[in-house]
């Protein structure tokens, strides 16, 4: 199965539910017994029986309408994929499967907000979030710099205020994690809540390539060649159990980086408690050290997105009115 992502460090995978099916499979990983290999073929009906199944959440990368999603997501043959995509999308729901979309936001998006809401909600795609185009692995530059930081802020604060026009029709995942996370329930004392960033967290992540090897932390490290931790590659399944990767001098080093700039974010961001340390991957490639703070990756999806939503819960409850 061929995936390619075209700008998109964060593009969606089919991933199964939490803890059903996902658990399963990490059941069979932890054992020793061989894993009779899965053959995908190209009958769209029996994909659609599997991801039925397994109830597979299943993610589509279309950026919006076809002139802003074909600058960027082009056949090696330099053609638009954007049709390709829609096939793609009519087979889904004509199959009764559901899915929702993440859309790359680039420089060629940030003129459009209105123009892709209205796609995505004239197509039925009224589950979408939107990942802001990034330096990661060997895409080493980004279309987007701190110059465009006020279009930036002006394409996320129209999104909102359409998804708010459209009176919950539409919902857009960055503000609804953002509003996730400023109301999420507070077990104990309130000053200790920290939201859970499984992008920190030893295999909060599962990451595996067609190969079997596996990986955890940010997906996007996956196979990345480094120079402090190789190729961020921990084990490789079914040779190795999950368990096999806590004895890897690999892993040990990095999770002690990770944790290190965690503990820098803790104490110098006043979103912490929102976001819980960042995303590992864009403190390397941003920053060159996991043990680093703030990227362009918090502040495009984690800080905009809860300014957003609060200088609006603070307007509907007139907090701060004089």
């Amino acid at each position: 199965m061929r995936q390619q992502s075209i700008p998109g460090p964060k593009d969606p995978i089919i991933s199964p539910p939490r803890n059903a099916w996902r658990g399963e499979r990490c059941g069979v990983w932890g054992r020793t017994a061989p894993i009779k290999p899965v053959r995908f073929t190209h009958s769209f009906r029996r994909s659609a029986e599997f991801f039925l199944k397994t109830s597979s959440c299943i993610g589509l990368s279309i950026d919006g309408p076809a002139f802003v999603h074909d600058v960027h997501r082009k056949t090696r043959q330099g053609k638009g994929t954007h049709e390709a995509a829609l096939r793609g999308a009519r087979l889904l729901t004509a199959h009764g499967i559901s899915f929702h979309v993440i859309a790359v936001v680039s420089e060629a998006s940030l003129d459009h907000a209105d123009a892709i809401f209205d796609f995505f909600a004239d197509n039925n795609m009224v589950r979408f979030g939107f990942n802001v185009e990034e330096q990661e692995g060997i895409h080493t530059s980004s279309s987007l710099t701190d110059s465009h930081a006020q279009k930036v802020d002006a394409f996320f604060r129209q999104m909102f205020l359409r998804q708010k026009q459209a009176g919950g029709k539409v919902r857009i995942r960055e503000f609804d994690f953002a509003l996730q996370r400023i109301g999420a329930s507070r077990d104990g004392a309130e000053e200790q809540f920290v939201y859970e960033n499984e992008q920190v967290r030893p295999f909060g992540i599962l990451s595996v390539d067609w190969q079997g090897r596996f990986s955890t932390f940010s997906p996007e490290m996956l196979g990345v060649s480094t120079l402090e931790y190789g190729d961020f590659i921990f084990g490789r399944i079914p040779e190795n159990r999950l368990a096999d990767a806590l004895q890897s001098t690999a892993f040990l080093d990095s999770q002690a980086a990770i944790a290190r700039g965690v503990e820098k974010c803790r104490a110098s961001c006043s979103f912490f408690k929102v976001c819980g340390g960042g995303a590992p991957a864009n403190k390397y490639f941003e920053n060159g050290s996991f043990d680093s703070t703030e990227t362009a990756y918090c502040r495009h999806v984690i800080q905009l997105p809860v300014r957003v939503v609060l200088e609006d819960l603070e307007a509907s409850l007139s907090v701060g009115a004089d």
